[in-house]
């Protein structure tokens, strides 16, 4: 899988948590840039990731992800290590 893959199925798990399917998240969007994406949607990608991706994901990873960009390469390498 590509990471381009891998950032279509994140921005699909996302625009479905935030019910808004125009969200179109960048690599460099911060968690403020994207409409929406608080500290609750947060937490619920996290736990999309973990069970749809079936990746999972320590506390200190998620705390250091900034950008949506930073999702994107964490999940691809966790599933290219399966």
């Amino acid at each position: 899988m590509s990471e381009a893959d891998t950032r279509r199925q994140l921005t699909a798990l996302l625009r479905e948590i935030l019910e808004d399917q125009s969200v179109d998240p960048q690599v460099d969007d911060s968690d403020d840039d994207i409409r929406g994406f608080d500290s609750g949607a947060k937490l619920q990608l996290l736990m999309a990731v973990e069970e749809r991706l079936g990746i999972r994901l320590r506390s200190r990873e998620v705390d250091g992800l900034r950008r949506f960009g930073d999702w994107v390469v964490l999940i691809h390498r966790r599933q290219a290590t399966g």
